[in-house]
């Protein structure tokens, strides 16, 4: 199923014609498969940038085909970029509690 904002089939790879292109506009059910938080489109193509879901055998933004090794490498990117965001998660979540302390006893 084609959704708007995808240039190229997920399953096969073809690029889509200017007047499917115009369909999928046209069509606002579709808009919600190509936003780029969707939970399932989670990864970044490697060779485009691209939001695509691992599932995914082609690229919607470039058409290139993702390989099982491209596959590995995006999830260990995202795994990283959690690691990695961890502690920065951690210290705002500590600085919010914080300030509801503060505001809290200046309330009492």
């Amino acid at each position: 199923v084609a959704a708007y904002g995808n240039s190229f089939c997920r399953s096969c790879g073809n690029q889509f014609s200017v007047d499917e292109v115009r369909e999928m506009r046209a069509n606002i059910s579709s808009v919600f498969g190509a936003l780029p938080w969707n939970t399932r489109d989670r990864y970044r193509c490697v060779h485009c940038l691209e939001f695509i879901c691992i599932t995914d055998q082609y690229c919607r933004g470039c058409g290139d085909y993702i390989c099982d090794k491209e596959k590995q490498m995006m999830r260990a990117k995202l795994s990283d970029l959690a690691k990695n965001n961890l502690p920065s998660v951690i210290l705002c979540f500590g600085f919010v509690l914080a300030v509801i302390g503060v505001l809290l006893a200046a309330n009492a």
